[in-house]
């Protein structure tokens, strides 16, 4: 089967495990996963008058020598920017597939608000932090200097935001899964997606993890960091336009990695303590009975809500 555009989406949700899904599912022959794992090029705000090379560089994150029956990334930002739904129909919406890998939103939150702290991208403590921008609809133009996207709350709306693929698509073309079943038996959920794509199982997975929370020993040099290379830096701003694509490259990602290899600490973030839980629980509860009736799933292993 020949592919232009991607067919397999996973878009959500952020910090629930999507990176090692990402990968796993690129493990069976029949998938090829993006080479980057979130190209975000669906919700970009040039996407109406996208020339052909950004066309073109979308498509190369895909191994054109590879004959399969499923192309697929995983820009988690999918399950709530605008203009996915709309822009994604026009391409042979009825072959279209969707997973969703969702955890329980106080668990995510809190790893989503330390991942962002833990960068030295967060200042607030975690109450302010989550209210700062409670009430504001994330888009593709809301990331910070790193390219990281803060919206705590909102990204743990799952019933809001999932009404939307559910209104939009039929329910054989959405398959939902919970980090914590995933977590517990990463092949057997794995191979029930590939069920649902109508793939054989696989006998084996690796172990991967990737994309785990992190603290880091200098974090303020690593944000700073961010600031060089982005251009941000009043002093340099002007030469950024000089610098060669490959060399930014380098620069954005491979020196990034080795600041946070080289500076990432052993430590833990601290725990949620009870009355924590119980706020983030309560701003969740509305929108978890939604869920539930978008859904049709119980979500048992979510305790908080049960």
């Amino acid at each position: 089967m020949s592919l232009e555009y991607p067919n397999l989406f996973i878009p959500g949700a952020a910090k629930s495990g999507t990176s090692t899904f990402h990968e796993l599912l690129d493990k069976h022959p029949e998938i090829c996963m993006s080479s980057d794992k979130e190209p975000f090029y669906w919700v970009r705000d040039d996407f109406d008058v996208n020339s052909k090379l950004a066309k073109q560089d979308y498509l190369s994150l895909f191994d054109s020598t590879t004959n399969v029956t499923y192309k697929g990334e995983s820009s988690t930002s999918y399950m709530l920017f605008p203009n996915f739904i709309e822009r994604i129909k026009t391409y042979n919406p009825n072959e279209l597939k969707f997973i969703f890998v969702l955890r329980n939103p106080v668990d995510r939150l809190y790893s989503h608000y330390w991942y962002i702290k833990g960068i030295g991208d967060e200042q607030l403590d975690l109450k302010d932090a989550v209210l700062n921008d409670k009430d504001i609809e994330p888009n593709i133009a809301s990331h910070h200097k790193n390219g990281k996207y803060k919206h705590y709350y909102q990204y743990g709306l799952y019933g809001k935001w999932l009404s939307n693929f559910f209104n939009a698509f039929k329910k054989d073309q959405i398959k939902i899964i919970v980090f914590e079943d995933f977590k517990n038996d990463p092949l057997g959920v794995l191979n029930s997606c590939f069920n649902f794509l109508k793939l054989n199982s696989l006998d084996y997975i690796p172990n991967l993890h990737n994309n785990e929370t992190i603290v880091l020993k200098y974090p303020k040099l690593y944000s700073g960091y961010q600031d060089l290379t982005k251009g941000r830096l009043k002093l340099i701003k002007p030469l950024n336009k000089f610098v060669p694509r490959k060399i930014k490259v380098f620069l954005k990602k491979d020196v990034s990695n080795i600041i946070v290899e080289k500076t990432k600490t052993i430590d833990k973030y601290p725990s949620l303590t009870l009355e924590e839980r119980n706020w983030i629980k309560n701003l969740y509860t509305e929108d978890f009975e939604l869920l539930k009736e978008v859904t049709q799933l119980d979500f048992k292993l979510w305790e908080d809500f049960n």
